[in-house]
């Protein structure tokens, strides 16, 4: 249902053109009463994100029970795409303007499997209900983050990264083809062979080139047991030096690491289910390891109001972790920093052979990269301490960018023209042409990747 103003207005029907003889292209109808009879929800819901940085009263909320009308792409209107809203720079958060959302939770009647371990699914299902679904069919997903009750759309529209991408890479890099709606209101299959530039372009694009309706993933087959090693580090230098030897090794097959509570710690899963290959002090034998601290349903991202959450990743190739601690390590020690104590956070990343080369996603072409990410929470009042931090992050995304790494764009990131032109090069000239062959001047004209995109 549209909250907060009038219904756009709309033919009763909508035919959307698939032209040629493109596979997997469909005339799709949505009679108006699949956009105007949603169930109701507060507008309140939607006034900020997880990071809290931002706050705006979005004019009007259509939210979707699953695929999302192209009607509402089509019309014209400003738009902004939303999934569960785990961003944390305002990136899901709209002032005025159509502020469209996934509905994870009705997505899962609409899940297909297809044999040689593809699934179909909903982009507005979360990964958590995918993840439970595969599993009592004997399958799992390669990937998952560490948070799982967001939108299958809206993770691939960032990339995803988590603790197995040590071994498969990143979320993205799972897919075999996504549905995509443009700024006409037409729908596409786009994969590595049919519009393989909207597939890369669209996969960790931020929803710039159009939303993801639907998505076809490769699976793995479901494997419960992980022989979780725990490694004490005394110095961040020394956690830097045993990621990067990790990062070399083939046989891990999940790795996190980080700083909290004064603790350096690194984590490295095995394969397994002999329980007596993990007898040392430091060994757990983990079952379903990616649902450890997961429950059942999850806090709709956006409704705590108590904390501004200035999350931020830098990803740099392989071999280049080192400098890029010590870049962290004097900021921990100057104000905001040393007084809220931010966590670290440590992932590595190798990607496939033949991974394809995604616009805007975290990673560069290097085969193996680590990630640090810098969690903090501050008071909303505690404006000082936010421009601080937001300082001390612009200091590590320009180290970043000279070690040829690149910032997870769902973060906390201070992206202007200059800074996206060095990172993105010729890719920002054309996203702008694609956004406007495809009309898409309406959809995210927000984000800083999409003004950094505008024609000049």
């Amino acid at each position: 249902m549209l909250i907060g103003a009038p219904p756009v207005p709309v033919p009763t029907t909508i035919a959307v053109p698939c032209g040629g003889k493109r596979p997997y292209c469909a005339q799709l109808r949505y009679p108006e009463e699949e956009i105007t009879s949603f169930r109701e929800v507060a507008i309140e819901e939607f006034t900020t994100d997880f990071g809290g940085l931002r706050r705006a009263v979005p004019r009007a909320v259509y939210r979707m029970p699953s695929a999302f009308p192209s009607a509402l792409l089509g019309s014209g209107r400003p738009l902004t795409l939303r999934g569960a809203g785990h961003s944390c720079h305002g990136q899901t958060v709209t002032d005025g303007e159509l502020l469209v959302t996934y509905a994870p939770g009705a997505a899962a009647s609409q899940v297909r499997l297809l044999g040689d371990g593809l699934v179909e699914v909903p982009a507005g299902m979360s990964w958590y209900g995918l993840e439970r679904y595969l599993n009592r069919r004997g399958l799992a997903l390669p990937v998952l983050t560490d948070y799982l009750h967001v939108s299958v759309g809206g993770t691939l529209s960032v990339g995803g990264v988590g603790t197995y991408s040590v071994r498969y890479g990143m979320q993205v890099d799972q897919v075999e083809r996504i549905q995509l709606i443009d700024g006409t209101g037409a729908s596409r299959w786009c994969s590595r062979n049919d519009h393989p530039e909207l597939f890369r372009f669209a996969l960790g694009g931020l929803g710039t080139v159009g939303l993801i309706e639907r998505a076809v993933l490769r699976t793995v087959p479901y494997q419960r047991e992980t022989h979780v090693h725990r490694v004490r580090h005394a110095t961040l230098a020394e956690l830097a030096e045993y990621a990067e030897r990790i990062a070399q090794r083939e046989d891990v097959v999940a790795y996190w690491a980080g700083l909290r509570r004064d603790k350096l710690y690194s984590f490295i899963g095995l394969d397994g289910s002999d329980r007596r290959r993990c007898s040392e002090e430091n060994c757990t034998f983990r079952l379903d390891l990616p649902f450890i601290g997961q429950r059942e349903s999850g806090r709709p991202a956006g409704l705590r109001v108590d904390r501004v959450r200035l999350w931020s990743d830098y990803v740099v190739p392989a071999g280049r972790l080192a400098p890029m601690v010590a870049a962290v390590e004097p900021l921990l020690q100057r104000a905001p920093l040393n007084r809220v104590r931010p966590i670290l956070y440590f992932l590595i990343m190798r990607r496939p052979p033949d991974a394809t080369s995604f616009a805007f996603a975290p990673t560069s072409a290097a085969p193996v990269s680590i990630g640090l990410g810098i969690y903090t929470g501050v008071e909303p009042h505690d404006q000082a301490a936010v421009a601080g931090i937001r300082d001390a992050f612009r200091d590590l995304l320009a180290r970043c960018c000279e070690l040829g790494g690149r910032p997870y764009l769902y973060g906390s990131v201070d992206l202007d023209s200059s800074l996206a032109e060095r990172l993105y090069g010729t890719d920002l000239e054309r996203l702008a042409q694609l956004r406007s062959s495809y009309r898409l001047e309406h959809v995210n004209a927000h984000l800083p990747l999409a003004r950094a995109a505008v024609p000049t």
